[in-house]
Parts: structure tokens; C-alpha cells; sequence
């Protein structure tokens, strides 16, 4: 009950905070799938994942509501103020050489793309008579995103066109206007919602006809209105009953939106070559599931490298390959005490991105005096921008009961982190 309470707090803040009008990591695809510390204590459909957009919060869900599987991550890069004016460019750690060569900073994801987890779980573990109460925290970053020249080039282009705004001299004015008013500019949300959003559209066709009344009055002649002056020039002869303001939104989010879209999506269709990512968590769980039982602890800490393929403009074929240290004190013995054993997990992964779908097959070998393997399928569908659910099935590394059958939904939410600007 206390677990659905929480989801349904959550649910309330990212929604009134979802109306955000400037563009913002809140309107880019929320790609991941599991956390370092869900990870750590085998609560995950997938043990490799490298996510490009790590929000300022997210929500992991692990088979549905009737247990309390639940994990928090949060990115303290859309927290906290590390920068006076947080721009596209800083974002992509786009720089420039001495000699005029762009290049983007390899090093920029341990700014922008490093998080924190904590994950609340029952689960009964190898050896264990009943499920036991354990608690985990994580620590994920990208260490190193290497790009070439192409690929750069793409993201430069993209990010031009945000920059550079709308185009046309009647959404030029229009947006001219928004800033006389003190208007904000409409984000992805908006271009998400203006066609199915009856308030939205409402609000703005009446931001419109407004607009347009202000032109077509009379001016005084001592102290022409600017925005007036130009409207006239720009609408010629036509009269103000033969201008629909819905016209003028729909004119407007066009070109907006797609401007917003070309950036917005840039993270996800345009990847780095070479992409390195570390991680470390801790975990603990009451031997007796009491808080002043005695505890059992493990440890991890793993490396992921990933090789992006690129298909076309939006799907990839990822190569993916870890290395996993885990100091578990978690493993029983058969009179049922805990004892603590190290090992290394090491492996890979393929994985064929289409656009909202991501088929996945992953495999690790467990180091030791067992043969354990770990061989899981993936599948993953983007709902939303902010939502996804994936599934997992296939063999765990525990030797008896070691069936997967995870489904997860990952929901990354809004806490009104500030826009980007332009540079």
C-alpha cells in the first residue's frame, strides 16, 4: 500500500510539472531499462545497459505492483546549478580546437550523464528458505564517448537548427510577440499536445487572435506598434476576418516543432562510435528481516564497453561487452549461514535497436568452481518519451530456480529541471 501511494505522489508531481515550455532533457526518449542497483541484486531483465538520457529522476518497477521491487535514480545534472547557462552545446560536450576542428568532449558523460540509485526489494536468493528485505544503492556514469567526423557533423547540424529557431517571417513575429508578452516558447511537451489538448489549443488560439488584433487595429500614427507594422507588411491586403488564428498556430507549431525534433532526437539517433560506461553498488539485506537482525552485504563494480553500428538514421546494432567484479556475501551454505565469495561475470550482448522496439540477446559467464551462465533475452518498447516497459526471459546464474521472467516498467519523471538555451 505504502508503495502505491508513493507511485501515485510521483504521478501527481511529473504531471503538474509536465507543461514545461522550453526544450529540456524532459523531452528526450527515456532509454533506460534497469539501474546499478536493481542490477546488483538480480532484479533486472537486462545486466547490460548503457542509457544516453539520464533524467533528473526515474522510477524502475520490477513484475508489476503485487511486491515492493521499486528503485529510484536520480541525475544530479538537471539538480543542481553547475552551469550559469546550460546550452545544447555544453550538453553534447561539443568544443573546438585550436585550429578551428569541432570535436566533442570524450569525457563529457561523467558531467551529464552520471546518476545515483537506491532500490527496495523482497526477493528470495540462492539457498534462502523465504524472501528477504535488501536494500541496494548505485552509482552508473559514461566514462568515455568517442565519435567521428560524420556522426559529429550530424549533431552540429542538428543543433544549428534549434539554434538558429523558426524561420518563416509570420512565426518570426509570432514568437517576437510571445517575448513582448512575456510568453514562453512552446517545448516538445506542447508539440506532443496541441492536437489532442483542448486547453492547450484553446490557450493558444486565443494567444493568436490577440496577436492578430493587434495588428489589424488602428495604429497611431505619432507611435507606430512595431509588431503591427510588420504584421501589415506581411499579411498585405487581406483584412483581419479572412486570417483564422488557428491557422496561425498550426503554421507555427509546424515549423517549431520540428525544429525541436531534430534536436530532441539527436541524442538517440546519432550515437557514439565507442562508448565505455562504469558502475558500482552495494547492497544488504536483515538475515532475519528485522532491521536489528544481522545483515549480509555484496558488492559489485563493472565495466561496459559498447560499439554502436549505424543502420540507418534511427536504428543500430549494438555490440556490447562487460566485465563484472562482484564480492557476494550473500551465498548460504547448507546449514543456511552466510559466508562471502568473489567472482567475475564477463560477456555480451547484441543488440538491434528500431526505432521504438529493442530486441536483445545477452550472455555471461560466472567465474568459480560452478558452472553458472546467465543467457536472457530483451525486448523493449518506448510508450512514451518518458515511459517504456521491458521484458526479460531466459536462464539466471543460480542453479536451481534460475528462470528469468522479468517485466519492468521504467518511467523517468519531470521535476521542472531548467531549459536549455541557446549559446
Amino acid at each position: 500500500m505504502l508503495k502505491i501511494k508513493l507511485i501515485i505522489i510521483l504521478f501527481l508531481i511529473s504531471s503538474l510539472l509536465f507543461a514545461q515550455e522550453e526544450a529540456s532533457i524532459n523531452d528526450f526518449n527515456f532509454e533506460s531499462v534497469t539501474n546499478p542497483a536493481f542490477t546488483l541484486i538480480g532484479e533486472s531483465p537486462s545486466e547490460i545497459n548503457t542509457p544516453s538520457n539520464l533524467k533528473s529522476l526515474a522510477l524502475y518497477l520490477s513484475n508489476g505492483f503485487s511486491n515492493t521491487n521499486i528503485a529510484l535514480e536520480t541525475n544530479p545534472y538537471w539538480l543542481i546549478d553547475f552551469e550559469d547557462k546550460r546550452s545544447y552545446q555544453k550538453f553534447r560536450g561539443i568544443k573546438m580546437k585550436q585550429n578551428g576542428e569541432t570535436y566533442i568532449d570524450p569525457f563529457i558523460g561523467w558531467k551529464t550523464n552520471s546518476s545515483f540509485s537506491l532500490a527496495y526489494i523482497n526477493k528470495k536468493f540462492e539457498g534462502a528458505e523465504d524472501e528477504k528485505k535488501t536494500i541496494a544503492i548505485g552509482y552508473r556514469t559514461t566514462m568515455l564517448k568517442l565519435y567521428n567526423k560524420v556522426r559529429i557533423e550530424k549533431i552540429k547540424t542538428a543543433i544549428s537548427i534549434v539554434d538558429k529557431g523558426v524561420t518563416k517571417s509570420i512565426n518570426i513575429l509570432f514568437e517576437d510577440y510571445f517575448n513582448q508578452e512575456g510568453i514562453n516558447n512552446p517545448g516538445t511537451g506542447s508539440c506532443n499536445d496541441i492536437e489532442n489538448n483542448t486547453d492547450l489549443k484553446n490557450e493558444f488560439n486565443t494567444i493568436a487572435s490577440d496577436f492578430l488584433d493587434r495588428i489589424f487595429e488602428e495604429q497611431d500614427p505619432d507611435d507606430p506598434d512595431e509588431i503591427a507594422e510588420r504584421g501589415k507588411l506581411i499579411f498585405g491586403d487581406k483584412k483581419r476576418e479572412e486570417i483564422r488564428e488557428e491557422s496561425i498556430v498550426s503554421e507555427y507549431f509546424k515549423e517549431r516543432c520540428e525544429n525541436i525534433s531534430s534536436f530532441v532526437n539527436n541524442p538517440k539517433t546519432i550515437k557514439p562510435i565507442l562508448r565505455l560506461d562504469g558502475a558500482l553498488a552495494y547492497s544488504f539485506l536483515f538475515e532475519e528481516n528485522k532491521s536489528g537482525s544481522a545483515t549480509a552485504s555484496r558488492f559489485g563494480s563493472w565495466i561496459t564497453a559498447d560499439v554502436a553500428l549505424q543502420l540507418t538514421n534511427n536504428n543500430y546494432l549494438h555490440i556490447y561487452g562487460i566485465a563484472k567484479y562482484i564480492d557476494d556475501g550473500f551465498s548460504l551454505t547448507d546449514e543456511g549461514l552466510y559466508f562471502t565469495e568473489n567472482f567475475w561475470d564477463y560477456g555480451g550482448k547484441l543488440e538491434l535497436e528500431l526505432n521504438k522496439f529493442t530486441l536483445a540477446y545477452e550472455y555471461l559467464k560466472r567465474t568459480g568452481n560452478y558452472d553458472k551462465y546467465r543467457s536472457v533475452g530483451n525486448i523493449t518498447y518506448q510508450l512514451s518519451e518518458k515511459m517504456s516497459i521491458t521484458g526479460g526471459f531466459g536462464k539466471d546464474f543460480p542453479i536451481d530456480e534460475n528462470l528469468v521472467t522479468i517485466l519492468g516498467v521504467n518511467w523517468g519523471l519531470n521535476l521542472g529541471e531548467k531549459s536549455f538555451l541557446p549559446e
